[in-house]
């Protein structure tokens, strides 16, 4: 399989958002025969062929992003240059097809743009802040990310953390609809 990482201008975000606002994105490119597909919504036995595929000798796991969300976009290239190797995560937009399928693998809506994800070997899926720090833990290139990962996840309740993952992400969608990106 192979993975195609993007690069871009980073955007450093002032400390509490940012930490929270850190969806790490990237791409995550599978050759089309590899991966099911399907004319319509995926299935639940697609999305499990996916999975399967996917997790198939490769442990690491996969972080579903907002491929239309500006701050997402510029999270995600802080992730690759902390891990420019790959060697700890993978990333998808959540409007891909492997993001649609594993939305669906996850039990949500293939449309559903509601939260990040990550999706774990086991099976077992992330969302919204214990995803994000979930992921800042991973990378291994910001101690800073991960310190700021740990106590957030040990000292902020978790209803604490996910009600500032939402305010910030109702934020860069009202963002992206004032600047016409939805409709």
């Amino acid at each position: 399989m192979a993975f195609r990482h993007r690069r871009g201008p980073t955007l450093l975000l002032p400390l509490l958002p940012a930490f929270l606002s850190y969806a790490f994105v990237g791409v995550i490119s599978q050759p089309r025969s590899r991966v099911p597909r399907s004319a319509t919504s995926p299935t639940a036995e697609t999305a499990k062929a996916t999975f399967g595929q996917l997790f198939n000798g490769d442990s690491r796991p996969i972080v579903l992003y907002d491929g239309v969300c500006n701050m997402c976009n510029s999270a995600v290239d802080v992730a690759l240059q902390k891990d420019p190797d790959g060697r700890k995560l993978r990333f998808s937009a959540l409007q891909s097809e492997v993001g649609r399928e594993l939305l669906v693998f996850c039990g949500r809506e293939a449309k559903d743009l509601s939260s990040m994800l990550v999706v774990k070997p086991d099976g077992s899926c992330l969302a919204q802040s214990d995803a994000v720090v979930f992921v800042g833990q991973q990378l291994d290139g910001s101690r800073v990310l991960q310190g700021l990962s740990k106590v957030a996840e040990s000292v902020l309740p978790k209803t604490l953390r996910d009600g500032a993952y939402k305010v910030i992400a109702k934020a860069e969608d009202l963002l992206r609809k004032r600047d016409g990106w939805v409709d």
